[in-house]
């Protein structure tokens, strides 16, 4: 299917979705304002994806709470395109890592963790599917991958793993610098990104969803570059969290209605360069210090709004294999405040997976489309995330290697898929965490062996 081809049908498939989209936001609005009522809302809860007039189609706002003067912006995930209800299923083996097909078979549902605790009434009011979030992690549009989409444009990028991500019900990567092409360069700084706008076309391809834009590079090439990143997001329909045009919009958190429930995404950094923090009256990133506690309370707020809180990290050692002490106390001090999932990156190697308090921590997803010049950095995954309210969490593990030059993500089997897993395997057990290897791929709470595959 030809590029033009493949972006009408995209088109028409997020037409024809509309109704079901607006379907979704209303079930969680009646819910939304029955937990407004009685909880009293925080000032900096307006999504800063959609502040603009140009709101993408799946995107509603409404004011839960007249009397606060408060209006949340909520997001349909673009992912609400794939509705077949094999979403709620755990995959087998054949989830297209490899056959280039979507991930439409796998076991019964029941394989997954279940419980009858409901967090709205929402999804009390319906037999909701566990959310399954796609995860990779740092996303370059410089250096080697730009000289990639300036030959072929956006929409090869992530062609391969691109079943991977459409079929889940929200789709995330950290966007490592702006999105534009305004701004001076701040030659001050070693190493300055700033991707081309033809990434975004890739973005979109791929079903991507949601990106952080909480790193050491977003302000690269200045307010001018970032500010236009955010226009640029908007009307692509990505959604975006931990920077903002001042500090209310950079520490306010995303939230998007999926099939399978609302979620409240937060993004921040703890890898901060001078003049990259955002302020009451200047562009910038969210830190997460040295307000830890506010990071916790904003946290504790939203997950008894919505029905799922997932928190990305932009933190650790760069080409350290283990989480250092502070990922850690974060970590845990966000799934004490009611995170159900954490994604971690910047060390541009692949880290652990652990369990705390059941929730699943990522320390450091990798790389995930970035030129490279050694096997290590190469050398990435896939996180696919189920998550329950009240249940224990599954992951799938899709190995993934990154072509050296261009950067390009392209999932990986036999030999190159068992070097990967086997040392994600140690370093998930040193954190506690047994990954289950099956074929070319790896499970966290959930063996596949043992259900007969």
């Amino acid at each position: 299917m030809n590029t033009p081809d493949r972006q009408q049908d995209a088109r028409k498939l997020r037409r024809e979705n509309r109704v079901l989209a607006g379907l979704a936001f209303l079930v969680w609005a009646v819910a939304a304002t029955l937990v407004a009522l009685n909880v009293h809302l925080h000032p900096a809860v307006t999504t800063p994806c959609f502040t603009s007039v140009s709101t993408p189609a799946h995107c509603q706002s409404s004011t839960l709470n007249p009397t606060s003067n408060v209006s949340v912006t909520v997001a349909v995930a673009a992912s609400v395109k794939n509705q077949n209800p094999v979403q709620a299923q755990v995959p087998g083996e054949n989830t297209g890592a490899n056959s280039g097909q979507p991930s439409n078979t796998g076991t019964s549902a029941g394989a997954i963790p279940t419980s009858t605790v409901t967090s709205s009434p929402a999804r009390q009011a319906a037999s909701l599917p566990p959310l399954l979030v796609a995860a990779g992690g740092d996303v370059l549009g410089d250096r080697g991958v730009g000289a990639y989409l300036d030959r072929h444009g956006g929409q090869p990028v992530f062609e391969h793993v691109r079943p991977l991500l459409e079929t889940a019900h929200l789709a995330f990567v950290n966007l490592e610098g702006p999105v534009s092409d305004k701004g001076a360069r701040a030659t001050w700084k070693e190493y300055t990104f700033r991707a081309r706008p033809a990434l975004l076309d890739g973005l979109v391809s791929a079903g991507v969803d949601m990106v952080s834009l909480a790193n050491n590079h977003v302000l690269d090439y200045g307010p001018a570059a970032l500010i236009d990143a955010f226009a640029r997001l908007e009307r692509a329909g990505i959604c975006y969290a931990g920077a903002g045009k001042d500090i209310r919009q950079a520490r306010a958190p995303a939230i998007l209605a999926t099939p399978a429930g609302t979620v409240a995404f937060f993004a921040f950094t703890n890898i901060i360069p001078g003049g990259f923090a955002a302020t009451k009256s200047s562009p910038g990133v969210n830190p997460v210090l040295p307000e830890a506690g506010q990071m916790q309370a904003v946290i504790k707020t939203w997950s008894k709004r919505v029905d799922f809180v997932v928190v990305s990290f932009h933190w650790g050692t760069e080409y350290q294999f283990s989480p250092d002490p502070l990922q850690q106390q974060l970590a845990h001090q966000a799934v004490e405040a009611g995170a159900d999932l954490i994604l971690g990156h910047h060390p541009h190697v692949i880290q652990g997976l652990e369990i705390y308090q059941g929730s699943l921590i990522a320390y450091s997803l990798g790389d995930f489309l970035w030129d490279h010049y050694s096997r290590e950095t190469g050398e990435t995954f896939i996180l696919r995330a189920y998550l329950a309210p009240g249940g224990m969490p599954t992951a799938e593990i899709v190995p993934v290697y990154l072509e050296e030059e261009s950067g390009v993500p392209q999932p990986v089997s036999g030999e190159a898929a068992q070097r990967i897993l086997d040392r994600l395997k140690k370093l998930c057990g040193d954190l506690g965490v047994e990954l289950v290897v099956s074929g070319s791929q790896g499970w966290i709470g959930f063996n596949p062996l043992a259900a007969g595959e």
